[in-house]
């Protein structure tokens, strides 16, 4: 048996950490993505365990291993330009996979310019820290 295809994954619903800035806030969220026909679930029972339904943008990203060592990255901005490559950048930095991370966004009626793209970025980086193997 080889090794596994990723370092990282999130085997339960989790959620990170929160942020606010200039009134618009963050929040963190992951949970287990195992093939790609689960996203749009994972995704609908995120915002309703946690509720999310308020949120201006849902961005996402998900990796998913093959049972051949292949990875398929998928991602969503949820309207906010450019958020899910933040996300799945983080993923693969940490190495994680077979999981799906997602920043909610509520907007603040203030632009935060380069800056809410560090917030994806740190959210998603001290979730996947946090979850590591659980």
């Amino acid at each position: 048996m080889g090794e596994p295809l990723f370092a990282t994954t999130i085997t339960t619903i989790v959620e990170g950490g929160r942020v606010e800035e200039k009134r618009s806030r963050f929040a963190a969220f992951g949970g287990p993505c195992p093939a790609e026909a689960d996203i749009r679930h994972l995704i609908e029972e995120l915002a309703r365990r946690c509720r999310l339904a308020k949120a201006s943008h849902l961005s996402w990203a998900a990796r998913i291993g093959a049972s051949d060592g292949r990875v398929s990255e998928l991602k969503d901005d949820g309207g906010e330009s450019g958020s899910g490559r933040v996300i799945l950048e983080a993923m693969r930095a940490k190495g994680a996979g077979g999981c799906l991370v997602l920043v909610a966004r509520w907007y603040g009626g203030r632009h935060l310019g380069g800056v809410r793209f560090r917030i994806y970025r740190s959210l998603s980086d001290k979730l996947l820290s946090a979850t590591a193997g659980t």
